[in-house]
């Protein structure tokens, strides 16, 4: 009965409805990048529009798979046993970072923080206090903590890693890249990770990744070699041999298209939609009397809303009374897990009338409720 009042509308933060526009250049096959240029020109000219996207100038490079494989890819060719790391946690994935690099055999210095937190000027003392302890050749920090529905200000952690002269900060802006403003180099940040399938409404085919000079010198000395590595993606656009296997040409192709779409609409107005859905799901949700999970004084992400369950629903039932209208969102992890839900309003999904029609399903469902 729903789908007939409001149609399908999916909410999950990532991954997002596939643009159609997207789904319609996926078709065409590329000769492989020996035979011809095609494909390593569509290639270069995404680096272009990646790079304008996050405002950096450093090299950008696709790797195949979910955006995890940038994650995994930046410690380990990065990284060896003993080399010590600080990691800036505000959530599940912050603090993660911590448990992959352990896993390395790396010494971490975890600094983390309140899930429902995003890093303050006055957080920075534990940070600078632990940089000092620890003297790290890597930072990690997350921007956008989708499980928390927050977005983490960078720009002083940016400024405190340059001041002590630790080699590198990477940051994970998987949910914020395409959505949010992003100050790559600003933020003095070496290897900046995103991912296809949350802003810019791709399939889960390509991992994107912004590499300083820096963090290729590291890598050369590191030397790894495995199947994530960043080494043989440097300049590959320049010598097609260095590919080091078959290219996700519909991965490539999606999310060209994508960058395209997104430089055509202008990046501001990107931004300000995005702005302006999270702000309509906010007031509308206080409306409803659902509070948010976040406190009074973190910063909320534009792609993402975290809220508490309402009154007398647990999350499989809250789930599914709004999956009866075509409304469909997300739990979370950690310590969230099973205690707030979360809408994501990014790319694709962060359009106005869907999020009207979101309030409205989760109005009507409250109101069967009483």
């Amino acid at each position: 009965m729903g789908f007939k009042a409001y149609g399908a509308l999916p909410f999950y933060p990532g991954p997002v409805t596939i643009h159609p526009k997207i789904a319609k250049v996926m078709h065409k096959d590329f000769a492989p990048p020996r035979f011809g240029t095609e494909y390593t020109e569509l290639y270069a000219d995404l680096t272009k529009k990646i790079q304008k996207i996050c405002n950096t100038e450093n090299e950008a490079i696709f790797p195949t798979g979910e955006a995890m494989v940038g994650l995994w890819g930046a410690l380990k060719s990065c990284l060896k046993a003993g080399d010590k790391v600080v990691t800036v946690g505000t959530g599940v994935f912050g603090d993660g970072f911590a448990d992959m690099a352990e896993s390395l055999g790396c010494v971490v210095d975890k600094v983390s923080f309140p899930y429902d937190s995003t890093i303050t000027r006055n957080d920075l003392e534990r940070i600078d206090e632990a940089i000092k302890r620890t003297k790290p050749v890597m930072i990690t920090a997350v921007h956008c903590e989708t499980p928390s529905g927050t977005l983490n200000p960078l720009e002083e952690l940016g400024k405190l890693k340059k001041e002590r002269n630790v080699p590198l900060l990477v940051v994970d802006a998987v949910a914020s890249m395409g959505g949010a403003e992003i100050k790559t180099d600003a933020w003095n940040c070496d290897i900046l990770l995103g991912g296809s399938q949350k802003c810019f409404s791709c399939p889960p085919f390509t991992g994107i990744m912004l590499v300083s000079d820096t963090a290729w010198e590291i890598a050369e000395k590191v030397g790894y070699a495995g199947y994530d590595s960043i080494l043989p993606f440097h300049n590959a656009a320049e010598n097609p041999m260095k590919f080091p296997y078959t290219p996700c040409y519909t991965g490539i192709q999606a999310l060209h298209k994508s960058a395209q779409l997104l430089e055509k609409e202008g990046l501001e107005t990107v931004y300000r939609r995005h702005l302006e859905v999270a702000e309509l799901c906010r007031n509308g949700l206080k409306e409803l009397g659902i509070p948010l999970w976040t406190s009074p004084e973190a910063v909320n992400s534009p792609t993402c809303t975290a809220a508490m369950l309402p009154k007398g629903f647990d999350f499989k039932s809250w789930k599914w009374a709004l999956a009866e209208y075509g409304m469909y969102i997300a739990g979370s992890f950690g310590p969230m897990d099973g205690k707030i839900f979360r809408i994501g309003h990014m790319g694709t999904q962060a359009k106005k009338e869907k999020m009207e029609n979101a309030l409205k399903i989760m109005k009507k469902v409250l109101k069967k409720r009483k």
